[in-house]
């Protein structure tokens, strides 16, 4: 891994969303680009009626007060960004760019190796709780994996990964080895399965993978009728993990739910940072 990208936002998930890429930099000595916005999608074009030009400039007025503030508040963002890179030992960069953020985030990402993000962001700086509604779509189809964080988060010395053995898993466990994220960490492979053999199958393929490039782990591989999403998460915080990787989990698959209504509610109230790649 040589190059991180995080969102900045004024949420509590967007600080933690800074604090877990700096670590990442920190551990991995990748360089760390911070992304904010000035969004101008908001702005009317105003139709020249004259009995309505008066409340058309009153209404453009409140938007380029808001535009100003916008600003003002990505300076702040700004300078508090690049201390901490600069407090921490960081090779840090600042974009701020105009327009769309999930547009945009999509474009800058292509020369990043990961996406960091707070599960509130929406680059607004108002936090509407659990995940935003741009989260969702820059997941949808971003170019590279992504970490979604909650409102707190540890430094990632702790991993539990979750694997089912499919191709969407076996793909997220690959992506997220050749990134190197999985050295210099406590590793803990976790697969749910009705079958005791199919979970102790995807535990051996997860720890054969991984021990082709030197790294441990501890198996769990545990046998539950309940939905496996919601178990790996309740394992995976009984384990005190400091980061969840998600392949394909839930009953049709996580690559097939990945925005359906149980994943979107584990994504919103998981307390542990969530790698996902699709």
């Amino acid at each position: 891994m040589r190059s991180l990208l995080v969102a900045l936002d004024d949420t509590l998930a967007g600080d933690a969303a800074v604090k877990f890429a700096l670590a990442l930099s920190t551990k991995h000595g990748a360089a760390l680009t911070g992304v904010n916005f000035v969004t101008t999608d908001y702005l009317p074009t105003l139709a020249l009626v004259p009995a309505e030009l008066n409340v058309a400039y009153s209404n453009l007025q409140a938007d380029m007060d808001r535009l100003e503030q916008a600003h003002q508040r990505n300076e702040r963002l700004r300078g508090g960004f690049l201390k901490r890179c600069t407090t921490q030992n960081v090779k840090g960069d600042i974009l701020t760019l105009e327009g769309s953020p999930v547009a945009e985030v999509r474009g800058v990402a292509a020369v990043h190796d990961l996406i960091v993000i707070g599960r509130d962001g929406d680059f607004h700086g108002a936090p509407g709780g659990g995940l935003a509604k741009a989260v969702e779509q820059i997941l949808k189809d971003s170019p590279r994996p992504l970490i979604i964080t909650p409102e707190a988060v540890r430094d990632p010395s702790r991993i539990v990964i979750a694997y089912d053995g499919s191709i969407p898993a076996a793909r997220t466990l690959q992506v997220f080895t050749l990134l190197g994220l999985a050295s210099k960490s406590e590793i803990h492979v976790i697969s749910v399965a009705s079958e005791q053999d199919v979970a102790d199958r995807s535990v051996r393929q997860a720890r054969a993978y991984l021990g082709l490039y030197g790294i441990a782990c501890t198996a769990h591989p545990f046998t539950s009728a309940s939905d496996p999403a919601e178990f790996v998460i309740s394992g995976a915080k009984s384990l005190g993990a400091d980061l969840l990787v998600m392949g394909a989990y839930g009953h049709r698959g996580w690559r097939e739910t990945l925005l359906g209504s149980v994943t979107t509610r584990l994504l919103s109230e998981c307390p542990t940072a969530l790698f996902i790649h699709h």
